[in-house]
């Protein structure tokens, strides 16, 4: 499939021309063109070793060897990695729902330590906006 560009790319002040215009209407705007295996297996790969090492994480927050924040990280990259890699659907939204999840469920745990006064109230903050990106990441792959 080949595209012609028939502008400069730069829209004139009134918007896009007819040719832009008219593919985004139609939807084309976010059509990805097919990828090749190869880079297919290299997504899921990514994938997997972010996985990987968030169950090394997840072992070391158990034995107090990992902090939170390294694992707020390890969950955040097994999201950021699906994004980023293209996945997309049911697979797409499975991680960013597993992301949200852990999410909320470190929320909890957070507040408790800023309760005990192990945490300061930085880390709530913090927790917040990793909260609103995991809900914003599943709602935007769930449109």
């Amino acid at each position: 499939m080949a595209l012609v560009v028939a502008c400069s790319g730069a829209p004139p002040a009134s918007g896009p021309c007819g040719n832009c215009a008219s593919s985004t209407s139609a939807g084309l705007a976010h059509v990805a063109l097919p990828r090749s295996a190869k880079l297919e297996q290299l997504a899921q790969r990514r994938v997997d070793v972010a996985r990987k090492r968030l169950v090394l994480l997840r072992a070391g927050f158990d034995r107090g060897t990992t902090s939170l924040d390294e694992l707020f990280a390890g969950f955040r990259d097994v999201a950021f990695a699906a994004r980023d890699s293209g996945f997309h659907g049911e697979a797409l939204r499975h991680v960013l729902t597993d992301y949200r999840d852990a999410v909320l469920a470190l929320k909890e745990l957070t507040r408790e330590r800023v309760a005990k006064g192990a945490l300061g109230e930085d880390a709530v903050a913090r927790v917040e906006s990793l909260v609103a990106e995991a809900e914003f990441w599943l709602g935007e792959a769930s449109e």
